[in-house]
């Protein structure tokens, strides 16, 4: 049987401790114990848009017409969640353009057309945007302030001569870039 010599337990106490302060610092006296540390944050550009639960930025409802007399008009404005218009919310002092493309069902010529449901007889409308008098057909310059703004947007639909009954639709996708 090998025999080691044994360490006192004062001894042993005391490398334990020792080793112990190799891991663990301590604050002594006068120790400083306040360190600074930096809080920062960068701003950029952005845009948000006010969008329903299916995200989208609003629906024009052209009503109901009878589809049996030509030169009917029926016209609607966007509604969207918060308000007559597309709510757009960006950072201030940004400059942006909105635009909006020809829809589902193009005429060919850049107009948009409403389509019949399960058919093929279409509408043709005008977009106008902002209380602008000229159909929307361009990317419209926007600046923005402080707050939110809400562009309007209406839409205009004349029957060119009698239509088939049923519903009539079309999908637009509208691009806000900076």
């Amino acid at each position: 049987m090998s025999h080691r010599p044994m360490m006192p337990v004062a001894r042993r106490a005391g490398l334990a401790l020792a080793m112990l302060s190799l891991v663990t610092p301590w604050a002594g006296a006068g120790a400083e114990t306040a360190r600074p540390f930096a809080v920062s944050a960068r701003i950029v550009a952005g845009c948000s848009i006010a969008a329903d639960a299916a995200g989208r930025w609003g629906a024009i409802d052209l009503g109901t017409v009878s589809g049996a007399a030509a030169g009917t008009t029926a016209q609607g404005a966007l509604v969207s969640t918060v308000g007559a218009g597309i709510a757009i919310e960006c950072t201030p002092g940004l400059s942006a353009t909105l635009s909006a493309d020809t829809g589902d069902h193009p005429d060919g010529g850049g107009g948009r057309r409403l389509m019949l449901s399960g058919g093929t007889a279409t509408i043709g409308y005008i977009l106008y945007a902002d209380g602008a008098t000229t159909p929307w057909t361009a990317a419209l310059p926007l600046s923005f302030g402080t707050g939110q703004r809400l562009l309007p947007v209406r839409a205009v639909a004349t029957l060119a001569g009698p239509a088939p009954a049923g519903r009539y639709t079309d999908t637009i996708r509208v691009t806000l870039s900076w």
